[in-house]
């Protein structure tokens, strides 16, 4: 797991005044990952949505730096918006399968017209696991051995030597008939084949 912080700071119009303290943020990744055979780049947003309370006593200055944050959904004294920052991340390829971020820690201090927001950000890489197979090793092998006296064996060997030559000559007049009978069904064309 690869873990790395977040910080942002977002200003706001001068007429909507400071930023009070019961202001939240909420961040939510979105990505997507493009994976090679060198490396893995994970590409996405990060979906920041602000629910931003103002004092609405406008302040003189304007706030040069961070994101300046001009639409806004307001109601009373409650500001909604959303900002997407992309990002990308670029990992070694050592077998990696997936990629997965989370967002932990979430903190928004208010100061004045702007607000500094971080998080933290939770990347978990899954590694693609290969099966390695037991090997057993296979049990000894007992030998048995049978001993037959000779003449017993070459008696059976003649036996089965007459049931099959008894059996192919019951079978083969039938085969010879069918081969006759299949001969007369058809007729003999012959064709010349020109060269």
């Amino acid at each position: 797991m690869q873990q790395w912080e977040m910080k942002e700071t977002f200003t706001f119009p001068k007429q909507l005044g400071n930023v009070q303290e019961n202001s939240k943020i909420v961040v939510e990744p979105k990505w997507h990952e493009e994976i090679s055979e060198d490396s893995v780049v994970v590409r996405g947003i990060y979906v920041v949505k602000g629910n931003i309370q103002f004092d609405h006593v406008a302040r003189e200055d304007e706030i040069e730096e961070g994101i300046y944050i001009e639409h806004m959904d307001i109601e009373k004294d409650h500001g909604y918006f959303e900002y997407a920052l992309p990002f990308s991340v670029d990992f070694p390829n050592d077998d990696i399968e997936a990629v997965s971020l989370r967002i932990n820690d979430i903190k928004l201090e208010p100061n004045n017209g702007y607000c500094s927001c971080s998080w933290a950000v939770h990347c978990d890489v899954e590694k693609k696991v290969q099966a390695i197979a037991e090997v057993e090793e296979p049990a000894p092998v007992e030998e048995i051995v049978v001993e037959q006296p000779v003449e017993e064996v070459q008696p059976r060997l003649q036996a089965e030597k007459e049931v099959e030559s008894t059996q192919m000559a019951q079978t083969v007049p039938h085969e010879l008939d069918f081969l006759e009978q299949l001969a007369d069904a058809y007729s003999r064309v012959q064709i010349q084949l020109k060269k």
